[in-house]
């Protein structure tokens, strides 16, 4: 169910803007959920349109994740975070802005769209790191338990009922008392081989396409954000680019691909009904 939030006070401006980045409306709203529905509920999850948290590994479902976590007596699970690229293959086929103004550049750009028998899941399925990200951008999303967390913002949890304790109260529960900022002893990162990962879907902006022609093909410079995904093998057989001199600059993953992809396409009706495809919820 999507909830319209009242408010509009939301933006990205930079710093230096006369209206500077203000997301109170996004905080107000984040707060708002949590409150209303944190008693009803033993799990929220605090994820964008764009992120898709994908079960990996035997779990072919949230809740089984989920039930793991129970066990363990873990109340907090991240997803780290870092942006994937649309497939150049499966986009709309570029067509040349030849404007300055547009592209930022002395460069052609172009509007770069997804095609509406597309997911977004499938053209982003290019992951910039393979397996387990070695590099985050500070801005992991959560699942977690809000009889636990007390205050969420965004990517982090907070307030949870340990950060609550004083220094006698912490070492009574059996926990080590620090006076420096430190994680929750009841969260962890999730496992992006075995139990799960979150594929940042991020759309890339007209003027960042400028002069990938260049950019993206061998001998090329500065950072392409059009994907091409390496083969299979190809990294280990040392190959960089593609017959066309495209450079490779991602990776495909294959539960994505073989599973979740299907199954999205399927409900959405781009799929036979009577096409068989294993589901867990």
């Amino acid at each position: 169910t999507r909830i319209v939030w009242p408010s509009t006070i939301c933006n990205n401006n930079r710093n230096f803007d006369d209206s500077p980045g203000e997301r109170s409306s996004q905080y107000a709203a984040e707060s708002s959920c949590r409150l209303r529905f944190g008693p009803h509920v033993n799990w929220i999850g605090a994820f964008d349109l764009d992120e898709y948290v994908v079960p990996i590994g035997k779990y072919k479902g949230i809740k089984p994740l989920l039930d793991q976590l129970e066990h363990e007596g873990k109340k907090i699970i991240s997803f780290g975070s870092w942006r994937a690229w649309p497939r150049k293959n499966l986009i709309t086929p570029p067509v040349p802005i030849k404007d300055r103004r547009i592209c930022g550049l002395n460069a052609d750009c172009f509007k770069l769209q997804v095609p509406e028998n597309q997911t977004f899941l499938q053209t982003y399925n290019c992951d910039r790191q393979r397996g387990q990200k070695k590099e985050k951008m500070p801005a992991e999303k959560q699942l977690y338990r809000p009889d636990h967390v007390l205050q969420h913002f965004v990517h982090y949890s907070t307030v949870t009922q340990l950060t609550v304790m004083n220094r006698t109260e912490t070492i009574a529960a059996g926990y080590p008392w620090s006076t420096r900022i430190h994680e929750d002893p009841l969260s962890r990162f999730g496992n992006e081989l075995t139990e799960g990962t979150m594929l940042h879907t991020k759309a890339i902006a007209t003027q960042d396409t400028a002069g990938w022609m260049h950019t993206c093909r061998v001998g090329g410079h500065g950072m392409c954000r059009i994907g091409n995904p390496y083969p299979p093998g190809a990294e280990e057989q040392g190959k960089t680019a593609d017959e066309e001199g495209w450079t490779y600059n991602c990776y495909i993953n294959q539960k994505i691909e073989d599973h979740w992809v299907p199954l999205l396409e399927k409900s959405m009706g781009l799929r036979p009904k009577e096409e068989t495809i294993e589901e867990e919820s």
